[in-house]
């Protein structure tokens, strides 16, 4: 297991789980949000492909409808 923070949490994940294989895990929607590593906004067609690292920030953004 390998740590790493969720939206400012401290979460421990499987070594080299996938970007997607984490909010599998907790069980949240792909679809209903935005995905930044590391301050970079990642494709959502290339979650399966990168693999977690130690002390990786993952922050998921959703977008809220209103004005």
């Amino acid at each position: 297991m390998i740590s790493i923070q969720l939206n400012g949490e401290p979460l421990a994940v499987p070594e080299h789980a996938s970007l997607a294989a984490v909010l599998h895990e907790r069980r949240l929607d792909p679809n209903a949000f935005a995905l930044v590593l590391n301050a970079e906004l990642v494709p959502r067609n290339r979650w399966q492909h990168i693999r977690c690292r130690a002390g990786d920030k993952l922050e998921l953004f959703s977008a809220v409808a209103g004005g």
